[in-house]
């Protein structure tokens, strides 16, 4: 429930068994190996290079996990691709080394390679057909041979376009310049007017002028001997012959898309080849042993060094001090209830190692705002079946099965949040089932329907204003509540001044400030305001004074201390953000009554209208759980982030990378040998 403890290592091991240990490692996935840096004689750093071999190696690896995703890619249109009930395929290691080791991949890349160029061919020559066709479609009343058109021993033949509105203009210009001309309308569509014109070569130089001040455009077709309604009879003939051959292509694929579990087991396969290789990149090398040097959790040493020693005791493991400036990684872990909540930590990144993890103390906070931002019982129960249906029918990961089951929990605060709030799939009392309301009875003695357990009713009345001051409380005591996690921090680390004077002392000035406003309101404590009134001025003397005390200058000092007050703003505005909850919640339940009230406009239609009804309904409230859920995360997310994270961490965290079996698209299990 903290940040995992990081200590550096050095391993010093016999060659001999180099690669037994790294494999040993490697399936632990618990050291993050660092490169060794080394002085020579010169005293210049020195870094070792990867040998040819492993160099070769390494790009072997990287060229099969390139061929093998581009296979994966090409097939998997066509390939079965396992579902979400299914989940990854899992196997032990031993299986996988042994399927990756009997697959003969690369017979299918090279088949995967072939259909690709030859796909690719036809399909360009489908979309140049395409448009040849789009070319000749409008000459379809041409009737001479096309490569009749050009020049013969006396005449000459262009085609082309004129603007339709200049047509007659064109056509009467064109036929004074001589008798020996033929001008032949082709088509002619909205705008342009397809003609032919045949003349002598004799006047070509006036008919050229005529074309010019006519904005002529000339067109060239394909010189074949036959017409365009021929060519266009062979184009289609040939587009149909490209899509058959492409189809039976796509059967190919079909074919070899059986193999898409095979080539994803042997691509993690050599993922794991290649990070492997890596590793030993990082280490140093004599003729008789290696050295390594990385970082590993604390917990997790006795247990690797165990296993090592099942392999080899030809090796040695020491404590070392990082090198200057060098930070160690970062790994949390959360036990049982509180590691679903890391789905939110992880979206803001990790702290830093000196920091602590803000996963438990932001989980009650996130899952109430959670609830909040929806307040729709209905929606809650959805969710909650929802969610537990996937988590007991659905093979999913393990940081997918995490927010998934939050999202669960979620559901729950959702149900009793929006009971309490009279949230019931944005029904209001009338419409909603008799088991969820009750006759109320107001003062004048008229009688209206409830909702059981409700307690505010956020769209009547004072209800929206409760519900603001209820989001602002709720932001008040989170801010505060990040002050005393800065506290107990600093304290632990035996900061115990910047404890008392940074934390604390702000504390106390934010709730005083707090019953100072409740007190002159005549809210609370309405007879003590005046002492109220003096212990706040007393607190932000002891504020100027000491917020500044880092500074060596008296008057920068002041200074200092004097502008650290801006900070109530600061903090008035982050407790002013948690507004969002109400918006949010509000939002949830208006656009599940607009969904109601547009369903029962359509139920009015005759014969269909309850198809209308329940399509709407369907729909709708499906839309807006959807969005709303996502908005409730990442609001609710947000205000952890910036309103509740800053108070006690910076953050920035470099994430704990180990050498392991990593893993896209399969799930290891136990060995069962």
């Amino acid at each position: 429930m903290a940040v995992i403890l990081m200590k550096k290592i050095k391993l010093i091991g016999s060659s001999r068994h180099r690669q037994n240990l790294l494999d040993v490692l490697q399936s632990h996935g618990a050291l993050e190996i660092t490169e060794i840096i080394s002085n020579d004689q010169n005293e210049e750093l020195v870094k070792v290079e990867l040998s040819p071999d492993k160099l070769d190696a390494a790009h072997n690896a990287e060229l099969n996990i390139a061929n093998i995703d581009f296979a994966l890619k090409l097939i998997k249109p066509f390939a079965k691709q396992r579902n979400i009930f299914e989940g990854p395929v899992r196997l032990p290691i031993n299986k996988v080394k042994e399927r990756a080791s009997n697959f003969d991949f690369d017979v299918i890349i090279d088949k995967c390679r072939s259909i690709e160029e030859q796909m690719v061919a036809l399909r360009n020559e489908y979309v140049a057909l395409n448009s040849l066709h789009s070319e000749l479609d409008p000459w379809q009343s041409l009737v001479m041979p096309l490569n009749h058109i050009g020049t013969t021993d006396n005449t000459k033949t262009i085609i082309g376009t004129v603007q339709k509105t200049a047509f007659e203009q064109f056509k009467e210009e064109l036929l004074k310049v001589s008798k020996l001309l033929v001008l032949e309308l082709i088509n002619e569509t909205e705008s342009s007017c397809y003609v032919s014109i045949t003349f002598t070569k004799e006047i070509e130089t006036e008919v050229r002028e005529v074309l010019l001040m006519n904005k002529f455009s000339q067109v060239e077709l394909p010189s074949v001997s036959h017409d365009v309604k021929s060519e266009i009879s062979k184009i289609k003939q040939r587009k149909g012959e490209v899509e058959q051959e492409l189809a039976n292509f796509e059967e190919e694929l079909r074919v070899v898309g059986k193999s898409n579990e095979d080539l994803q087991i042997v691509h993690d396969y050599f993922v794991w080849e290649r990070d492997r290789i890596y590793a030993d990149h990082k280490s140093q090398n004599t003729e008789y042993t290696f050295t390594l040097e990385g970082w590993m959790p604390i917990k997790s040493a006795e247990k690797t060094i165990k296993s090592l020693k099942e392999v080899t005791d030809s090796f040695e493991i020491f404590d070392i001090e990082p090198s200057e400036g060098e930070q160690a990684p970062v790994a949390i872990r959360n036990k049982g209830f509180m590691g679903m909540f890391e789905a939110v930590t992880n979206v803001y990144g990790l702290p830093l190692p000196t920091e602590l993890d803000p996963t438990p103390f932001l989980a009650a906070f996130f899952i109430i705002f959670f609830g909040l931002c929806l307040t729709d019982a209905g929606y809650g129960i959805l969710l909650f079946v929802i969610c537990a249906l996937a988590l007991k029918f659905t093979k999913l990961d393990p940081g997918m099965k995490k927010l998934v089951k939050l999202i669960m929990y979620g559901g729950i605060i959702t149900f009793i949040m929006g009971a309490l709030f009279g949230g019931w799939f944005g029904m209001t009392a009338d419409q909603a089932p008799g088991f969820l309301t009750f006759d109320k009875v107001l003062e004048g003695g008229e009688i209206v329907k409830a909702f059981k357990w409700q307690i505010i009713n956020p769209t009547q009345g004072n209800g929206p204003l409760t519900f603001l001051i209820l989001a602002a409380t709720l932001g008040y005591i989170q801010v505060l509540f990040g002050l005393l996690v800065d506290g107990y921090w600093k304290i632990k680390t035996h900061r115990y001044l910047d404890a008392t004077l940074d934390s604390f002392l702000w504390f106390f000035f934010l709730v005083m400030m707090g019953l100072f406003g409740v007190s002159k309101g005549g809210i609370f404590l309405a007879d003590y305001a005046e002492i109220i009134t003096n212990i706040v001025l007393g607190t932000v003397v002891l504020l100027v004074l000491t917020q500044g005390r880092s500074k060596k200058n008296i008057f920068m000092k002041l200074i200092s201390g004097v502008l650290s007050l801006y900070g109530l703003v600061g903090y008035f505005a982050d407790i002013l953000s948690y507004s969002r909850l109400m918006a949010l919640g509000l939002g949830t339940g208006i656009i599940g009554f607009a969904f109601n009230t547009i369903g029962g406009l359509v139920g009015g239609i005759p014969y269909i209208g309850i198809v209308f009804t329940i399509i709407v309904i369907l729909i709708g409230h499906t839309l807006n759980i959807a969005i709303s859920t996502l908005g409730a995360f990442i609001h609710s997310s947000r205000l952890q982030f910036v309103e509740f994270f800053g108070k006690f961490m910076e953050g920035g965290g470099r994430a704990f990378s180990p050498l392991q079996k990593a893993c896209k698209y399969i799930l290891i299990t136990e060995d069962n040998n």
